[in-house]
């Protein structure tokens, strides 16, 4: 299942943002890799969408230690 269908199925919920953290915490996030990419590092990065699809077909394929991958 991908993450849109486990949210139309109810098994997970979508929080959204919480307006009292607006300006108190960090919720957008972009790593610089030029380093990484200077270094010779060349294969594609993973997208949040699809890691955190991945994670959750993880968790649900074998529970919590099958995340600490």
């Amino acid at each position: 299942m991908s993450v849109a269908e486990l949210v139309r199925a109810g098994t997970i919920e979508y929080i959204e943002f919480p307006p009292q953290l607006v300006g108190k915490y960090q919720s957008f996030t972009q790593a610089d890799l030029s380093a990484l990419r200077a270094a010779g590092y060349r294969a594609p990065m993973t997208t949040v969408e699809h890691g955190v699809a991945a994670y959750v077909e993880r968790l649900m394929a074998g529970g919590a230690a099958a995340a600490v991958t």
